[in-house]
């Protein structure tokens, strides 16, 4: 009888033992398909800076709601509580772009993140972008909240105002691994400001780099015509707008971008 009780408290203890040890261990690594990853709270600017409540929100729970617009229906849905664009390695763009909420002004915010699904050939783009609803062309006009190559470590910001005024600048981010981040954009008559993980990165309030135009939010994963594409994804956690409403509860200051030309993309 103690030899059987001394075996079971052997076995108990040693289970205490690895339970407790699993707890010290390092989360394991997100399934592929995982609807999180590790990282600081919270995500995004609009909490940070007290903008109040999205008047627009999706948080892609459900099928694909029809105000999106996409181009390629078998590579464009909602996954696992993302919106989910896949690109295949016979390249061409994948878009899905929102409709019936055209804004001239406010803020935009979306969590995003992205993949290659290989090594052999060339990466995708992830585009997160604000398109105006009349005038464009070839990127003009536009508002690119984040522009990265799948595979690299930098992302690209972007305010394009004609004829080829291109007020832009890049940061270095985690992007090889599966991470989100969260990449947001003020818009008013005064200037833009651009934050990035809750952070304003970048005020431009010079008059050349303001368009006055009415935005739709796309996002988009663009190939290189006629290169052999690695076959990649892009997914967005959740997508918000929030008017100017509310003052924004910290400063804003930062540097203007760095002003180049743009050649644009066709």
């Amino acid at each position: 009888m103690v030899r059987v009780r001394l075996v079971r408290f052997i076995v108990v203890a040693a289970t205490f033992a690895a339970a407790i040890a699993a707890t010290l261990q390092p989360d394991a690594a997100p399934r592929d398909d995982a609807h999180t990853v590790a990282t600081t709270y919270p995500t995004n600017a609009a909490k940070i800076f007290k903008w109040g409540n999205a008047q627009w929100a999706d948080d892609f729970v459900g099928p694909l709601k029809s105000m999106w617009s996409v181009n390629r229906k078998s590579q464009v849905r909602n996954q696992h509580g993302m919106l989910t664009l896949e690109a295949p390695a016979t390249g061409g763009d994948t878009i899905a772009r929102l409709t019936g909420h055209a804004r001239q002004y406010g803020r935009w915010e979306a969590r995003v993140r992205g993949r290659n699904y290989g090594t052999s050939g060339k990466g995708y783009h992830a585009v997160w972008e604000l398109t105006p609803t009349s005038g464009y062309h070839c990127g003009a006009r536009s508002i690119v909240l984040s522009d990265y190559a799948l595979g690299t470590t930098r992302a690209a910001m972007h305010v394009r105002q004609l004829p080829n005024r291109d007020f832009t600048v890049s940061k270095p981010l985690g992007l090889t691994r599966n991470q989100f981040h969260t990449y947001a954009i003020e818009v008013t008559p005064d200037h833009i400001s651009w934050f990035v993980d809750t952070k304003v990165i970048r005020t431009e309030r010079r008059s050349g780099a303001r368009t006055g135009a009415t935005y739709n939010a796309r996002f988009r994963l663009v190939g290189s015509p006629g290169a052999k594409m690695i076959p990649g994804r892009m997914q967005m956690d959740w997508v918000r707008y929030y008017t100017l409403d509310r003052p924004n509860a910290k400063p804003i200051t930062a540097p203007q971008l760095t002003q180049k030309t743009y050649a644009g993309a066709c």
